[in-house]
């Protein structure tokens, strides 16, 4: 439907090669996922190097507004568990958690990159990350210490305009929409 109206819409999956706790391989034919949408091209996108992900999000944004969908499948990696039952150890080594944390880690990359370039020094992003620490520190304490939302809010700066989305929580009556 997409491709036959050309809307201008950017699909993004997350591949990082691990459904729940099995590998792609064994659980996919083709795990090439950028190229299975029908008359919808897709981009295979290193999700790890952010460099390559704003060019590839210019070029898919570029690319919709004229010729409608397109599907970037971002190459990424999960470094814990699936969830809080599964330590992320059972389907893969420690030197493939340790190999991809050295090679592709973005966060690693960029420090490199400002590094090599000199446009910051080691002491500049200690203090950085120092400052950074700090902040979102401030910010779990003060999500902790504040109180949770009336479930009213739950829908609310969803949308762009309001659509009518009436929400119901943990009085288990149903989500239900009014369309305008």
């Amino acid at each position: 439907m997409a491709a036959l109206w050309k809307l201008p819409v950017i699909l993004v999956c997350e591949n990082n090669h691990y459904g729940m706790g099995t590998a792609e391989w064994k659980a996919s034919k083709s795990p090439a996922y950028y190229k299975r949408g029908d008359y919808v091209p897709g981009l295979k996108v290193d999700g790890m190097d952010f460099l390559a992900v704003k060019q590839a999000c210019k070029f898919a944004k570029e690319h919709v507004l004229e010729n409608g969908p397109i599907i970037l499948e971002m190459d990424t990696y999960r470094y814990h568990g699936h969830s809080m039952s599964d330590p992320g150890s059972t389907y893969r080594t420690r030197d493939e958690i340790a190999g991809i944390r050295q090679e592709r880690d973005p966060i690693e990359r960029v420090r490199k990159l400002l590094l090599t370039h000199d446009l910051a020094t080691v002491q500049e992003l200690k203090d950085m990350e120092k400052e950074i620490r700090k902040e979102v520190d401030t910010a779990i304490a003060k999500a902790k210490e504040s109180p949770m939302p009336d479930t009213s809010e739950l829908f609310k700066n969803v949308y762009v305009n309001d659509c009518g989305l009436e929400s119901f929580g943990v009085d288990r009556k149903v989500v239900r929409t009014v369309l305008p």
